[in-house]
């Protein structure tokens, strides 16, 4: 249910950024979601479709780019992508890490006319 909110929150930017560019009709809205967020592409989509409606956004494409969880370690700052459920580090085994990539949500870009 949080992605009502962040749908609510895309849409705003969406119309507010072509309103400034003039522009008449959004055609495609690339979103880029990271797996940290847990956020559903599914879910937006669905809120999307109904919140648009008589909007410059209405019928717009939404494109979804993926973001893995991307680790550094602090032992040794290798930057790696963690298993499942193993956050160590496969260069020296270290479980000392911070988080560098998957907390990514923003707009990347849209397609406009």
């Amino acid at each position: 249910m949080h992605e009502y909110g962040i749908t609510e929150s895309l849409l705003r930017i969406v119309e507010d950024r072509a309103r400034e560019a003039g522009v008449t009709r959004v055609l495609t809205i690339r979103i880029v979601v990271g797996a940290l967020t847990g956020f559903a592409p599914d879910c937006i989509e669905f809120y999307y479709e109904a919140m648009s409606k008589n909007s410059i956004a209405e019928g717009a494409a939404l494109e979804f780019e993926e973001r893995p969880v991307m680790l550094r370690c602090r032992a040794c700052a290798d930057v790696f992508e963690p298993g499942d459920r193993v956050w160590a580090c496969p260069s020296c085994g270290s479980s000392e890490v911070n988080i560098e990539g998957g907390r990514e949500l923003y707009i990347k870009e849209m397609e406009v006319s």
